[in-house]
């Protein structure tokens, strides 16, 4: 077993979890009346772009990552993409 196991199963238990939430909503979506649907709609939007902001904020807001992101950017204007690997590849670097 150990700690790795452990991780998975609680991704596994978190992912069917999100798939139910999912389905719980999309549930909902189905009886909504057309008028509540726009408003649902609209407030589903703002939700999405407040988590947009608030990871914006906790990045912006952390002294080590603007950091990087700096000494990114300046590395970029010197050296060019060369400097970097491309995104395909940092993906599968990743896995």
């Amino acid at each position: 077993g150990g700690p790795m196991k452990a991780t998975k199963v609680a991704e596994k238990a978190k992912a069917s979890s999100v798939r139910q939430l999912r389905r719980q909503a999309t549930n909902l979506v189905r009886q909504l009346s057309p008028e509540r649907l726009k408003v649902a709609i609209e407030f589903l939007a703002f939700l999405r772009e407040r988590e947009e902001w608030e990871a914006t904020w906790d990045i912006l807001s952390d002294p080590e990552m603007m950091t990087m992101i700096r000494k990114a950017e300046e590395r970029w204007r010197r050296q060019g993409k060369e400097a970097f690997l491309p995104w395909d590849e940092a993906k599968k670097a990743l896995r």
